[in-house]
């Protein structure tokens, strides 16, 4: 089994505020958000719909400029995409002229690579996720938690150390979405990445975390961290313990008290 080693901050969050439109038409969806994601754990952003989770995501991935406060990724302020930062989406986002192994080498092609130094590493982490023998199907031809794992795969084909996930089982049926959050775990010790989840579903927060980031409704911020003590690796039936079933209850109560 192993446990979680506190380090230094891989991402650290300083007082980020994000408005969108102006005037009368102003929205706040993140006011002062402090947090810090340790290095190599696994972190949930858990709160009601619409307080501002995947509106943080975006500015920790680059991908969103915040209006006032500052982002820092391995000691440096982000203000723009990072080739070590990895995001998968709850759609898998495949296109569907592209082969499933075509799909997965999306990236390399972006980043002006040889294709053929990263088949066989896409090969790996297709047969890791149980799907290399649909490597020349096409989307239409997978199902969506099979368009979800080869998404996963694109995701690590560079080895980020940060993942960041917006509810990528989110529109996936309870089984297979269970099935996914298993090799969502797997393949996270195996890149050695440190991944952020964000979710509205208590269960699968503290199942999935070493810390469960606890935000407010709109606008969003920090209202408490939760550290999550079980041991990995970790099973499904871990979910029908006293501890577990407790900590779930301490989540939903603070989510209720907003």
């Amino acid at each position: 089994m192993t446990t979680m080693t506190q380090t230094a901050p891989l991402v650290r969050v300083d007082g980020v505020t994000k408005r969108f439109g102006s005037g009368d038409k102003e929205m706040v969806a993140l006011s002062g958000l402090n947090l810090e994601v340790r290095e190599g754990e696994f972190l949930s952003l858990l709160g009601p719909s619409g307080c501002g989770k995947s509106t943080a995501l975006n500015i920790m991935g680059g991908l969103l400029e915040a209006t006032e406060g500052t982002v820092t990724f391995s000691g440096e302020q982000l203000t723009e995409p990072n080739r070590h930062i990895g995001m998968m989406f709850q759609q898998a986002v495949m296109f569907p002229w592209r082969t499933t192994l075509e799909n997965v080498l999306l990236p390399v092609e972006i980043f002006g690579e040889k294709k053929k130094d990263f088949i066989p590493k896409a090969e790996e982490l297709l047969e890791m996720v149980g799907i290399k023998d649909f490597r020349d199907s096409y989307p239409w031809q997978l199902s969506g938690g099979m368009q979800q794992r080869a998404a996963l795969c694109r995701v690590l084909l560079h080895d980020p150390k940060l993942l960041l996930l917006d509810e990528p089982c989110g529109a996936l049926d309870e089984f297979t979405r269970e099935s996914m959050n298993q090799e969502l775990l797997r393949l996270q010790d195996y890149a050695k990445s440190t991944a952020v989840l964000v979710t509205h579903n208590i269960t699968e927060a503290v199942f999935m975390s070493d810390r469960v980031a606890v935000m407010s409704a709109r606008p969003g911020r920090l209202v408490d961290i939760i550290e999550v003590p079980f041991d990995r690796p970790r099973r499904p039936d871990l979910q029908t313990t006293n501890d577990f079933i407790k900590l779930v209850a301490k989540a939903r109560q603070m989510l209720e008290l907003q």
